[in-house]
């Protein structure tokens, strides 16, 4: 099944990181106005229908291991920091 990417408020892209917990190279976003210490995927739907991220930690180079929950989905709504 396709992942369904929504689309975070107020961000500027990073630059793409391959994700090795999606499997896959993704672009990656911090907030608008902050240094990026750390840059997040694109918030995405997984299978259960729950918004979740991952986060890229700058400092050590490297993805936090655990998936970030951001809420249930629903059709339309807004992602922010």
């Amino acid at each position: 099944m396709p992942i369904k990417w929504l689309h975070w408020e107020k961000s500027q892209e990073w630059g793409k990181i391959y994700c090795p917990m999606l499997e896959c190279e993704v672009m990656t976003y911090y907030p608008e106005g902050v240094p990026a210490f750390d840059s997040y995927t694109a918030p995405f739907v997984d299978n259960e229908g729950d918004v979740c991220y991952y986060k890229f930690d700058h400092d050590e180079g490297a993805w936090d291991d655990g998936l970030i929950w951001a809420g249930e989905y629903e059709e339309g709504m807004a992602c922010s920091f």
